[in-house]
């Protein structure tokens, strides 16, 4: 949904409209880019989508892997919050702590499909 912006329309002199990403259904403006990447995967026979995240990136292909039937796994930081975790599982994603940072996270989730 759109929703009108009195201070921003102000400021530019023109309409401004605000597109609420956050209520897209993983929660961010991530699905859409990913999700078109997802669908490209399986289409060309991809079963497994595999991916780091410190979370959005990982919920968009987590949610995309459950529309599209196929499993997820998503490695991603130490410290991420318990309903995160909770809704990763509720989609039936597979996690894994791959790390501290994002670039750990990353490495851990490269080796990990290296291995398959």
């Amino acid at each position: 949904p759109l929703i009108y912006s009195a201070p921003l329309s102000k400021l530019a002199e023109r309409p401004v409209y605000l597109k609420l990403e956050n209520t897209q259904p993983s929660g961010s403006f991530k699905l859409r880019g990913i999700g078109n990447s997802c669908q490209i995967a399986v289409k060309n026979g991809a079963t497994h989508l595999i991916c780091s995240s410190g979370g959005n990136a990982g919920m968009a292909t987590a949610y995309a892997a459950k529309r599209l039937g196929v499993r997820a796994t998503v490695f991603t930081m130490d410290g991420l919050p318990q309903p995160v975790l909770k809704k990763f599982h509720e989609l039936g994603c597979q996690i894994y702590i791959g790390g501290p940072i994002w670039d750990i996270c990353d490495k851990t989730a490269r080796q990990h499909m290296a291995e398959l």
